[in-house]
């Protein structure tokens, strides 16, 4: 009997002497969606673990509901409900559980667009939203002490009440307080009238290639505007503002020559400023945009479009990539982006993208400004877009052609939330293109290429409407293109005061390759891509 005991305590020791070597699955908790009354946008970033809300400007911040939230996986466990009404005036912090802690931070702003005009007022109103100030310059002539406001808005529309009324207040020698209220805000602002020493004056003078932007301030209700006309003529073009606010008035100029020297002034009623002069912007193109050179100066199982020996140095350097080094290292059989001798509009060649499924991940032919940084496994890749450029011109064109396959179980990886694509559709070809003002420490790319991707990671995927964002264009089809067929692509300009520090195009013969979804029967070919301005 004690020699049974003995032997079962030596299994037991044993027993507990052997280690769990399995791994628990590693589940990183985020938020997946989250539904919140009042608001504009919603934007959930995985990898910096915030949820950034913007609001409605009528909406109340310290009282704002959340109406859901949901989870990444059932395992997540929040810190705290914060499904309800919540004082989002300054962030809020929600600890997801899982092995692990991860700490989320959810923040919102309400943008208020807000405006101040008066009778003679000269330029643009000055708002101090800080300091809950406004600033207004009127012409020398002006009687300040009976003047009148002529538009307020210094809260969310609709819903703010002034005290005294704005019509009753005609005094403005010294400062007057308005008493601005809207659901339980109350805020006391405080105006200021300066008499202005001159009645016009050019604020700015922004020429691009072939067109110029020009922004003066005058006295409001006079006829404003500028003239302009080329050096050594003596005809005035006289040009009406496109947009006036108080007296600040602004216009632009089209149909001008490149690299062209002009003369231009401003006036607001019988008054004019000096003349003014500037130079038009030369007219820059992509290199290689015929996709006449290339090479094996990378490797030998595929081409680059660059030539180390060519004769002109904008093409001794790569300034386009492709998927091509990542397909061929997880072992492809044939390259997804070649030049294409047989079949061009200009020159010896065009480009050809072909879609393909290689080993296991389907991978859409592609060409695009910047590199291919590395491969992940037979996950994806890093690329890094964008090469530096900072003209600003008005459309890409491109002359193609374009063959859709259709979409099936064995190419089918994915698609954003907001696309109903499925298996059974036909592929879509896409070519975009921007301009911004990326930086690369901040983008994860480098200094000639800033904006980093990698298609293991949506959160890194490129957003057309990203604040640095300058300008942007895009063509989609899933339609043949038989014959060769010239694009156009106009670029929508957010702002044109930014001048862009980096130019993205990216081309590719299946729009969801990021997310491994498309046709391996899908080609494009492309040909004599320009820049129009």
């Amino acid at each position: 009997m004690k020699r049974i005991l003995s032997i079962l305590s030596v299994l037991a020791i044993a027993v507990s002497c052997i280690e769990n070597d399995i791994p628990n699955p590693v589940i990183v908790a985020a938020v997946s969606s989250i539904e919140v009354d009042g608001a504009v946008s919603v934007e959930i970033n995985s990898t910096k673990q915030t949820i950034s809300i913007v609001l409605e400007e009528t909406t109340d911040i310290k009282n704002v509901n959340i109406r859901n939230i949901s989870f990444n996986d059932p395992s997540v466990k929040p810190s705290w409900n914060v499904c309800g009404l919540r004082d989002l005036t300054n962030p809020i912090k929600l600890t997801l559980t899982t092995f692990d802690d991860y700490e989320w931070r959810i923040e919102a702003t309400r943008p208020i667009e807000r405006h101040f005009t008066m009778g003679l007022q000269v330029g643009e109103s000055t708002i101090d939203v800080e300091n809950k100030r406004v600033v207004v310059r009127v012409a020398a002539s002006a009687n300040i002490r009976n003047l009148s406001i002529t538009s307020i808005k210094l809260g969310p529309k609709d819903i703010c009440t002034y005290t005294p009324d704005p019509d009753s207040i005609r005094d403005f020698s010294e400062e007057q307080t308005i008493q601005v209220a809207y659901h339980n805000v109350r805020e006391q602002w405080k105006i200021y009238v300066e008499q202005s020493t001159s009645t016009v004056r050019f604020l700015k003078i922004d020429p691009w290639t072939k067109i110029v932007w020009m922004t003066a301030e005058g006295i409001a209700g006079n006829e404003n505007g500028f003239r302009i006309r080329k050096a050594g003529t003596d005809e005035w073009q006289t040009v009406r503002p496109a947009s006036e606010n108080g007296g600040w008035f602004s216009a632009s100029v089209d149909g001008l020559e490149a690299e062209t020297e002009y003369e231009c002034m401003a006036f607001s009623g019988s008054d004019e400023t000096g003349i003014e002069s500037f130079t038009t912007e030369g007219e820059i193109q992509l290199p290689n945009s015929g996709f006449e050179t290339w090479s094996n100066a990378e490797s030998d199982k595929y081409y680059s479009f660059y030539d180390p020996e060519s004769l002109l140095t904008e093409l001794q350097t790569k300034w386009w990539g492709s998927g091509n080094k990542g397909s061929t290292t997880v072992g492809a059989s044939h390259t997804i982006t070649k030049p294409c001798t047989d079949d061009f509009v200009e020159g010896k060649s065009s480009v050809l993208l072909e879609s393909d499924y290689v080993i296991i991940k389907f991978a859409a032919g592609n060409i695009f400004s910047g590199e291919y940084y590395r491969t992940i496994g037979t996950s994806g890749g890093v690329i890094r877009f964008g090469r530096p450029f900072t003209n600003r011109p008005q459309k890409l064109t491109v002359w193609m052609k374009f063959r859709a396959g259709i979409i099936t179980d064995k190419t089918f990886g994915g698609a954003p939330d907001n696309d109903p694509v499925k298996v059974g559709d036909r592929d879509r070809g896409c070519i975009w293109v921007a301009l911004g003002d990326w930086d690369y420490h901040r983008y994860g790319g480098s200094e000639e290429s800033p904006v980093e991707v990698n298609t293991t990671d949506k959160s890194t995927f490129f957003d057309p409407k990203g604040e640095n964002v300058i300008a942007y264009g895009t063509f989609v089809t899933d339609r043949d293109y038989d014959q060769w067929t010239k694009i156009e692509i106009p670029l929508e300009y957010v702002t044109t005061s930014k001048r862009p520090t980096h130019i993205i195009v990216s081309c590719a013969s299946s729009k969801l390759g990021d997310y491994f979804t498309g046709s391996e029967d899908s080609r494009m070919w492309l040909d004599d891509m320009r820049l129009e301005y």
